[in-house]
This record gives structure tokens, C-alpha cells and sequence, in this order.
């Protein structure tokens, strides 16, 4: 049995945080393309991810790819915002 320790998702559709909370630093999702995602934080580019980390379909093919049994699924950790004003970490918590 192969198990993946190491494996991040995030939900599809993503608030603009900083609109929401009306305050900065938040990451949001830039969907420039239909595989994927830019994970942005104000104008700069944190990482560019694919739709494994939101699509259950693509996620099963890449670990049958990879003969994996089975992940441990955690979030990517920018986004535990732990700066974030207690109220907005809760229901940021809530969201992920």
C-alpha cells in the first residue's frame, strides 16, 4: 500500500477575502484557465495550481496513475491566515 502524506486541497470557488473582510493579504483564486489556478495574494502570484487540489475525478486519476492507495488531505497552509482578526479566522476556518 503506497499512502500520500503530503497532499493539499482547497475548494473550487473561493470569496475575494479582502472584499469580504475589508482588509488585505487574503489569498483568492485567479481561474485563468480551465485546469487550473493562480493562488494570489494582493497583485503577486503565490503559486499556480491544478484541479487535482479541487477535483475528486482528477485526484483519483493521478493517484491510480501513481499506484496511491490512499492521502492524508490537509490545506495549503498560506491559508490559515493566522494573522487574520479572530472573527474572519473562524469563518475563514469554516470555509476551507
Amino acid at each position: 500500500m503506497k499512502i500520500d502524506l503530503h497532499t493539499h486541497i482547497l475548494p473550487r470557488n473561493w470569496p475575494d477575502l479582502d472584499a469580504k473582510y475589508g482588509y488585505g493579504g487574503f489569498v483568492r483564486l485567479d481561474h485563468y484557465k480551465p485546469c487550473c489556478a493562480r493562488m494570489m495574494i494582493g497583485d503577486r502570484v503565490f503559486r499556480e495550481i491544478t484541479d487535482s487540489v479541487w477535483d475528486p475525478k482528477r485526484r483519483i486519476e493521478e493517484c491510480d496513475r501513481e499506484k496511491i492507495s490512499m492521502q492524508v488531505l490537509s490545506t495549503v497552509p498560506v491559508m490559515f491566515s493566522y494573522w487574520a482578526k479572530a472573527a474572519d479566522a473562524l469563518d475563514l476556518s469554516r470555509r476551507l
